[in-house]
């Protein structure tokens, strides 16, 4: 996920700069020199060549997976400069299109990412990372439909395990759970001879559909698998902090995620823990984090309106401005955890409305979630695991 870039809600005043009161205190950390230093020759052959498209693609890619890693927007900025002179062209290259709608994904600027797709599949009709990107994308903004006909076109464009883990993705968000977890756990076997990612991916839709049938014991051991096969990637560790948050046991977010306050999604888990615990880091988390935000708020990012929604109502206690937050978000993206913190809104500021567009949404889509059960209801039905 990308770094937090929010803005407070009209009822919320942005807080004054974040100035530390000594030097030690740590405003941003940097990713490690190793991984900048990787890509240095791959920047030197861009420089010295601007006809190199295999380096500008290369050099791009290693910047996404930085800002990836560290959710840090920064470096997305730099994958886009290294492919602007090649988007730039009246015939950009396939490869540069589908690198340009990731980094578009990553900005939430979801609408132009899948039109770069459609000029890159008419290019090249069996790009599998361009059908699973707009396979995603589609995914993320519930359109089931044409997301399980994307999923549908890796059958031919990637791997068995790459279809079947996008198909039963879509299709457990569509009325088909637990149908769709039974197969995916009876799919091909996670090998070590898979990449780290590919298996870390399939270990997270396998958490989420556990999680929403209500088998939390099942969904954090596949969390902590996740984590085994990729130890960096902060969506499973937010999603795994998420779950304990749930679940009632702050303190051990703040020894899952210590020392790791350089992520903003991963910052934000630590003040809420810590709000709840009455740490005494609370209140360097939230200054950090207050800083963040009007950091963001300063540089016009308002990508990121979940983690805003989940601040002002976990750790500013604003109902009100947290409802409006994660309404917004709701619009634009329609993953579990945005459900999950616009139900929790509703429920807070005692919107009955914004609940039963919630319910009617469930319904129509035969989204089921155990953990909204007692905040809205479960929708249509349920099935067992």
């Amino acid at each position: 996920m990308a770094a937090v870039g929010l803005a407070f809600a009209a009822s919320t005043a942005l807080p004054s700069p974040y100035l530390p009161a000594d030097d030690a205190i740590v405003l941003e950390q940097v990713p490690e020199r190793s991984d900048l230093e990787r890509l240095a020759p791959l920047r030197a052959a861009v420089a010295a060549d601007g006809q190199d498209l295999g380096a500008a693609l290369a050099l791009a890619t290693g910047y996404i997976g930085i800002g990836r890693r560290n959710s840090d927007p920064r470096f997305i900025a730099h994958a886009q400069a290294a492919l602007s002179p090649w988007l730039s062209r009246p015939h950009p290259p396939e490869r540069a299109l589908v690198l340009e709608a990731i980094t578009l994904q990553y900005l939430h600027q979801f609408d132009a990412a899948l039109t770069l797709l459609e000029r890159a599949l008419a290019l090249e009709p069996l790009d599998a990372q361009a059908w699973l990107t707009r396979a995603t994308l589609l995914e993320l903004r519930g359109d089931y439909a044409d997301a399980r006909r994307a999923c549908a076109r890796l059958v031919r464009a990637a791997d068995d395990f790459t279809a079947l883990t996008c198909l039963g993705s879509v299709a457990g968000r569509n009325g088909e759970l637990a149908a769709s977890y039974r197969s995916l756990q009876a799919s091909a076997s996670l090998t070590p001879r898979l990449p780290a990612a590919l298996r870390a991916w399939r270990l997270s839709v396998l958490a989420e559909m556990a999680e929403r049938l209500g088998d939390d014991r099942a969904a954090e051991a596949l969390l902590r698998a996740a984590l085994q096969a990729a130890a960096d990637d902060p969506y499973v560790k937010s999603a795994y902090a998420d779950l304990l948050l749930r679940t009632g046991r702050a303190a051990e977010v703040l020894a899952l995620l210590a020392g790791q306050e350089a992520q903003d999604p991963l910052l934000l888990r630590l003040a809420i823990a810590g709000h709840r615990l009455g740490s005494p880091e609370t209140a360097r988390w939230t200054r950090a984090f207050d800083a963040r935000l009007w950091a963001a708020e300063r540089d016009g990012d308002n990508t990121h309106l979940r983690e805003r929604a989940m601040y002002l109502l976990e750790v500013r206690d604003d109902a009100a401005g947290a409802l409006e937050s994660a309404a917004r978000n709701w619009a634009v993206q329609r993953e579990p955890a945005d459900l999950r913190i616009y139900a929790r809104a509703a429920q807070r500021a005692h919107a009955r409305a914004d609940a039963a567009a919630i319910a009617r949404w469930l319904r129509a889509t035969g989204y089921q979630d155990r953990t909204l059960c007692a905040l809205i209801g479960c929708g249509a039905r349920e099935e067992a695991p």
